[in-house]
C-alpha cells in the first residue's frame, strides 16, 4: 500500500507540474497580449485571463491521453481555433483584425499540450520565446525595414551551410596528421560565421542609437580590425571626432579579448582557465584607456555616428575562412612536429598576422600539449597579442593627431598587460599538468 501511495503522490506531483507550467505560460503571453491591446479601440478577443484558460484547455486533455485517448485533444483544439478563427473574422469586420492574437491563441493551447505531455521545461523554454518574440515586435520590424535584398539572401545562405551542407560532409580525418575533417572544418565556419553575423544583427538593430558603444562594441562582434581601421579613417577625415573615434578603438580591442575567449571556450573548454587572465587583462586595460579617453573627452561624442557595420558573411568569405583555417590546422601540428612545444607559438604568431580567430580554435580544439594547457594557452594570448600590435601598425599607418597617440598607446598597453599576465600564468602552476 505504501508503495502505490508513493506512486500515486509521485504521478499527482508531476501532473500538478504539468499543469502549473501550462497555467504560467498561457499567462506569460496573455500578459503581453493584454499589455500590446490595451491601446487598441476595439480589443481583442483574449487577455490574461483568456490564454491562461487556453494554456489549460491543451494540457488537461493532454494529461488524460492515457485513459481518454487523443479524441478529446483533438476535440478541444478544433474548438480553440474555431474561437480565434471566429474573433478574427469579427476584428476583421470592426476593422482590428488582430492576426498575431489569432494565431497566438492556439499555439498557446499547444504548449498547454505539451506541458501536459510531461514536457514542462519543454514548454517553459518555448512559451519565454513566443513571448520574447510578440514583445520584439517594433525591433524586427525596425530590423526588416533595413534589412537589403542581399543581406536577406545572406541569411539564407548561411541557412543552406548549417542545414544542407553541413550534413553531407564527411566526419573523419584526412590529410597530414589526419588534421582536415570536413566536417568539424565546416562546424568551425559556421561557428565563426553565425557569430559574426549576430554582431552585425545587433549593429543593426542598435544602429539608430548613435555612439561610441555601437561603433566599438557592436562592430568589434563583427571585426575589431575592421572597426580599428574604419575608426583611424574617421579620425583622418574628421579631425573634430578624433578623440570618440579613439575611445570606440579602444572598446574594440576589449571585444576582441571577449570574442576569443567564448570562440576558445566553444572549441575547448579545458584552455580557460590557462587563457582567462591573459586576454581579461587586455579587456581590463582597453575599458581602462577607453575611461581615460573619456575623461578628456570635449563632447563631440554625440556627433559620432556608429561605423557603418557591412555585412560580414558571403559565401565567398566562408570558403576563405575555411582554407585559412584548413592551413592553419596543418600549421599547428607542423611546427610542433617540427619545434617542438615552441611550434605552437611559431604558428600563433604567423596566423595571427591574417587572423586570430582561427589559430584560437586550432590550438584550443587541438587540445593540451604535455605540459597541458599551459603551452596552448601561451600560444593563444601571444597570437592575441601579435594581433593587437598589428592593429597598432595600421592606426600608427592610417590615424592622425590625438587618435593615433591615445590609441597606439592603448593597443601597445593591452598588448603588453596580456603577454605579462600569459608569462605569469605560464610560469605558475596554477592547474597541475
Amino acid at each position: 500500500m505504501r508503495a502505490l501511495a508513493t506512486v500515486w503522490e509521485s504521478h499527482n506531483g508531476g501532473a500538478a507540474l504539468d499543469l502549473l507550467v501550462a497555467l504560467l505560460v498561457g499567462f506569460l503571453i496573455g500578459l503581453e497580449r493584454e499589455r500590446a491591446d490595451s491601446m487598441r479601440q476595439p480589443h481583442l478577443y483574449a487577455g490574461v485571463r483568456t490564454f491562461s484558460l487556453l494554456a489549460l484547455a491543451g494540457a488537461v486533455p493532454a494529461l488524460m491521453l492515457e485513459h481518454w485517448g487523443v479524441v478529446p485533444l483533438i476535440v478541444s483544439f478544433l474548438a480553440t481555433a474555431a474561437l480565434a478563427v471566429i474573433a478574427y473574422w469579427r476584428g476583421s469586420a470592426a476593422g482590428a483584425p488582430g492576426s498575431t492574437t489569432a494565431t497566438a491563441a492556439p499555439v498557446t493551447f499547444l504548449l498547454g499540450a505539451l506541458a501536459g505531455s510531461g514536457q514542462p521545461l519543454l514548454a517553459a523554454s518555448a512559451g519565454i520565446a513566443v513571448t520574447t518574440l510578440l514583445t520584439a515586435k517594433t525591433q524586427l520590424e525596425r530590423f526588416s525595414r533595413a534589412l537589403s535584398a542581399q543581406e536577406l539572401n545572406s541569411v539564407l545562405e548561411l541557412g543552406v551551410i548549417t542545414c544542407i551542407v553541413l550534413p553531407l560532409l564527411p566526419n573523419r580525418g584526412y590529410g597530414p596528421w589526419g588534421a582536415w575533417n570536413p566536417f568539424e572544418i565546416w562546424l568551425v565556419v559556421i561557428l565563426v560565421s553565425a557569430f559574426s553575423f549576430l554582431g552585425f544583427i545587433a549593429s543593426r538593430l542598435l544602429g539608430e542609437r548613435r555612439g561610441l558603444l555601437v561603433a566599438g562594441l557592436g562592430g568589434a562582434l563583427v571585426s575589431s580590425t575592421a572597426v580599428t581601421v574604419a575608426m583611424a579613417q574617421r579620425s583622418r577625415a574628421e579631425p573634430a571626432l578624433e578623440r570618440s573615434a579613439a575611445i570606440a578603438a579602444t572598446l574594440a580591442s576589449a571585444v576582441m579579448a571577449v570574442r576569443v575567449t567564448v570562440l576558445a571556450g566553444a572549441a575547448g573548454a579545458g584552455i580557460l582557465p590557462r587563457l582567462l587572465p591573459a586576454v581579461a587583462a587586455m579587456a581590463g586595460v582597453s575599458l581602462l584607456a577607453a575611461w581615460v579617453i573619456a575623461r578628456q573627452h570635449d563632447g563631440e561624442s554625440a556627433a559620432l555616428a556608429p561605423a557603418a557595420a557591412t555585412n560580414p558573411f558571403s559565401l565567398w568569405a566562408a570558403l576563405s575562412f575555411a582554407l585559412l583555417f584548413a592551413a592553419v590546422l596543418v600549421l599547428v601540428p607542423a611546427t610542433r612536429a617540427w619545434l617542438g612545444a615552441a611550434g605552437s607559438f611559431v604558428a600563433a604568431t604567423l596566423a595571427a598576422l591574417v587572423d586570430v580567430d582561427a589559430i584560437t580554435i586550432a590550438i584550443s580544439r587541438g587540445g593540451p600539449t604535455l605540459g597541458g594547457w599551459r603551452d596552448p594557452a601561451a600560444a593563444v594570448s601571444a597570437g592575441v597579442a601579435v594581433n593587437t600590435l598589428v592593429k597598432t601598425a595600421m592606426v600608427a599607418l592610417i590615424g592622425r593627431g590625438r587618435f593615433r597617440s591615445a590609441v597606439v598607446t592603448s593597443l601597445v598597453l593591452a598588448a603588453l598587460a596580456c603577454l605579462a599576465v600569459a608569462a605569469l600564468v605560464y610560469l605558475w602552476p596554477l592547474t597541475p599538468a
